[in-house]
């Protein structure tokens, strides 16, 4: 009894004992919800995208649950705190995002897909689409799997009052190890439960977080934007353009770019259209993505009152001292509150916004290693390898070991990349997305002469265009907040490679499939050509036969 009293008040006396505490007790009731939740049912599609039956309420917050990821939380947090307008517009790109995605809810459903490679293949059935779609998911999953645990290991050796880069990676192998752990045992059943917790905490901590904010100022929004403004990196400028994508000889235009990356390449992650797909109904769809689009809503007002408090209450230059991102703005600015809340109270919001971040973390983490696993085992071994021998048994057995293989390697990456910017991962996983499957999703739904050639154009030329121009753009090399910052190859000048790669890719889509048809009208062409060869070649035939055997008879007729 005495050492349990010992241990409540050295809990209460330390945050850190106190975070990592209630992280453990979440992280054991989240792992065993989730496992818990998986053991019904044991099929390819409920492991892919669950069983089809959640109600809208449910796959709404499952669906919150995968757009609310460390990057809004933290580095758009972190950019509101510091660069003010543009941090601003990011959440706001990102509520956008949801609004597109509604457009195509109705589609999504009723094209029954599983993967990628399902929907690829509405116009061009066959094994290179397969092949195409495994490829993109890879390409966008793989970056942004590595960007997220690098975050989680960060944050979480932040809020146990850590800062070296071992402890940093001891972390991220403890988080992605639980990851993988649940995405094996439990598949998309499991990481549901996991998905809807984490959007319920999180909504919950962020609008808390946020109305004790307003309550330090008096509920006055002004002079919150004044007090931001004067403790930011930009004072006198906070609510106009230019903060963060300045790096271009065209700045406005880099904004004006970043915003459609945000848009097209947040809807088109594997990861979130799988989760759109798997609703029972057109109807059910739609009202997922409402319900998803009122919690993110609240979470972006949220965002965008908690950076401008960091700024207001913290300052930029404490926030930016010592390191080359704002990441830390959101849990700093928890830890300032304790004269408006009280300690206890304000110890208690620092430990929900950590859980929050936490099981944000697993959720989406999981979701985006499922869908990576998901195209292995299905675009690749069962179209590609088992083709008509299907064996779900095997299929599934794949599955659990595609999720142990892309977690392990997503982990060891993490773990190599760990110290730099995760935020040049994410960029790139997003401008890879709306340059590869953005295009190919329009033109499926929309246009009827899309095919084959057009998808395999757009898709491989967005991915080279996109990664192509990312790697030799300044967020890869060049300057200080760069992801190999003591290297220079930066010949691109414009901060986000969707300037070029989107419209391009969008060109080589109607391109190829204007060639496609072509090829296939001469094709066509040179069958009717053939046949008519062949017909023509049996009709002269037949009239030779007939004329010998008429020419035969005749002298018998006559003698």
């Amino acid at each position: 009894m005495n050492h349990s009293n010992t241990f409540l008040a050295a809990a209460a006396d330390d945050p850190y004992a106190l975070v990592l505490s209630s992280f453990m007790l979440f992280m054991v009731l989240a792992l065993f919800g989730s496992v818990f939740a998986g053991l019904r049912g044991d099929s390819p599609p409920e492991f892919y995208i669950g069983d089809r039956q959640r109600s809208a309420l449910k796959n709404g917050l499952a669906l919150a649950g995968c757009y609310v990821s460390t990057s809004l939380l933290l580095s758009v947090t972190g950019v509101v705190a510091t660069v003010g307008f543009d941090g601003i517009t990011a959440a706001t790109s990102v509520l956008l995002s949801l609004g597109v995605l509604l457009l195509l809810a109705r589609p999504l459903q009723l094209s029954g897909s599983l993967t990628l490679g399902d929907l690829f293949s509405l116009r061009a059935p066959g094994t290179a689409p397969r092949v195409a779609a495994a490829v993109a998911t890879l390409a966008v999953t793989a970056p942004y799997l590595v960007a997220q645990l690098m975050a989680a290991g960060n944050v979480t050796a932040t809020l146990l009052g850590f800062s070296a880069i071992g402890v940093q990676q001891m972390c991220t192998v403890l988080i992605g190890g639980l990851v993988v752990t649940c995405g094996m045992l439990s598949g998309a059943k499991g990481l549901t439960v996991i998905q809807v917790i984490a959007a319920a905490v999180t909504l919950a901590a962020m609008l808390f977080a946020s109305l004790a904010v307003l309550r330090l100022f008096h509920g006055d929004v002004g002079a919150l934007l004044t007090a931001a403004d004067a403790h930011s990196t930009r004072p006198g400028q906070y609510l106009s353009t230019g903060g963060l994508f300045n790096v271009g000889p065209t700045p406005r235009l880099d904004f004006a770019a970043g915003q459609v990356m945000t848009v097209l390449g947040g809807v088109c992650m594997p990861h979130v259209l799988s989760r759109v797909s798997a609703a029972k109904d057109t109807a059910t769809a739609r009202r997922s993505v409402r319900y998803a689009t009122g919690v993110v809503a609240l979470v972006c007002v949220a965002v965008a009152i908690l950076g401008m408090g960091a700024s207001a209450r913290v300052g930029a230059d404490t926030i930016l001292s010592g390191q080359s991102n704002a990441d830390d703005s959101l849990m700093l600015v928890a830890g300032s509150l304790d004269d408006g809340l009280g300690s206890g109270t304000s110890r208690l919001l620092f430990t929900a916004l950590a859980c929050a971040i936490f099981l944000s973390v697993l959720a989406v983490v999981g979701a985006t290693t499922l869908a990576a696993a998901a195209a292995l085992a299905r675009d690749t071994y069962h179209h590609l390898v088992q083709r008509r021998q299907s064996d779900p048994t095997r299929e599934l057995m794949v599955a659990r070991v595609a999720v142990l293989l892309v977690g392990v390697l997503g982990i060891l990456l993490a773990v190599l990349a760990q110290g730099r910017s995760a935020a040049f991962l994410a960029q790139l996983a997003t401008a890879v997305a709306a340059s590869t499957v953005a295009p190919v999703l329009l033109y499926t739904f929309y246009w009827d002469r899309f095919n084959r050639t057009g998808l395999l154009w757009a898709v491989y030329g967005g991915i080279i265009l996109s990664g192509g121009l990312a790697v030799f753009s300044p967020s890869a090399s060049g300057s200080s907040q760069a992801f190999l910052p003591n290297s220079d190859f930066a010949w691109f000048d414009h901060s986000t490679p969707v300037l070029v790669s989107v419209p391009a890719a969008f060109l080589l889509g109607w391109a190829g499939s204007l060639v496609g048809h072509r090829r296939a009208h001469r094709h066509q062409a040179v069958d009717a050509s053939v046949t008519s060869a062949v017909l023509l070649a049996g009709r002269t035939a037949a009239t030779a036969v007939a004329a010998g055997r008429t020419a035969g008879q005749q002298p018998e007729q006559s003698f």
